[in-house]
């Protein structure tokens, strides 16, 4: 990107950022999980500003991950977050600008995706987990039609399927789960329900979906946190 291209008015400079932050989404696969890391912490900055969340639980560690990286940003002005994150987009594809989708509804991606970890599998070798994890629909229903009993079934981590939907913040995987009777409040090992993960990946639209559908925002996980004491404020206000 020229120099001449960051000497602009603020609008100007968000309407780049904000075609940035659409674009980026078609690059998650090649991304490394520092990169992805880096790319939250300055779209936090540039949307909300400094860091104002407390940091997450021990064990939340993709929630902390986050939370470090947005907050080693410190006092960094919004301004100069948009110009980092277009300028690290334009070190990706110089030709980024050109390639766009001009898409005014961006929307931020799943982070917990950098998680997936770098193993490829054959389509007949994938779990009902991975189809979740993958956010394939169809494989779901398919999978949860051939064997009912797999909407409730944890993994050896004790997530269950609503977990793995809701981490991701596949919307119609989470309803679909939950009409063919996945347990709203289904606890993980670590006390913690579909609520406590979408609040923690603000996935705003699976928390208003879940709070419809009687999710209970009062359970505490096993360290004595409820979804609304990890929410950020934007979140918190629906609880």
């Amino acid at each position: 990107m020229a120099e001449s291209d960051l000497d602009c008015d603020v609008t100007d400079l968000e309407e780049t950022f904000n075609r940035a932050a659409t674009y980026l989404q078609t690059l998650v696969s090649e991304l490394e999980s520092d990169q992805l890391l880096t790319f939250y912490g300055l779209y936090k900055q540039a949307t909300v500003g400094p860091c104002d969340i407390p940091k997450p639980s021990w064990y939340q560690m993709q929630a902390k991950h986050k939370w470090e990286a947005w907050k080693d940003l410190g006092d960094m002005s919004r301004e100069t977050a948009m110009t980092n994150y277009i300028h690290g987009i334009a070190r990706i594809n110089p030709l980024w600008d050109e390639e766009a989708v001009k898409d005014e509804s961006s929307k931020w991606i799943v982070f917990s995706k950098f998680s997936n970890g770098n193993v490829d599998l054959n389509d007949e070798d994938k779990t009902f987990l991975d189809w979740i994890k993958e956010g394939n629909e169809a494989k779901v229903r398919e999978f949860l039609s051939d064997d009912p009993a797999l909407v409730n079934k944890p993994d050896e981590e004790g997530m269950h399927p609503i977990h793995w939907a809701a981490d991701r913040g596949y919307l119609e995987i989470l309803d679909h789960l939950i009409k063919n009777g996945a347990n709203v409040n289904s606890r993980d090992q670590y006390g913690q329900t579909a609520l406590h993960y979408v609040v923690s990946c603000d996935h705003v639209d699976a928390v208003k979906y879940l709070l419809s559908i009687g999710a209970e925002s009062n359970i505490a996980d096993n360290d004595g946190m409820t979804p609304k004491e990890i929410a950020n404020e934007q979140i918190a206000v629906l609880l």
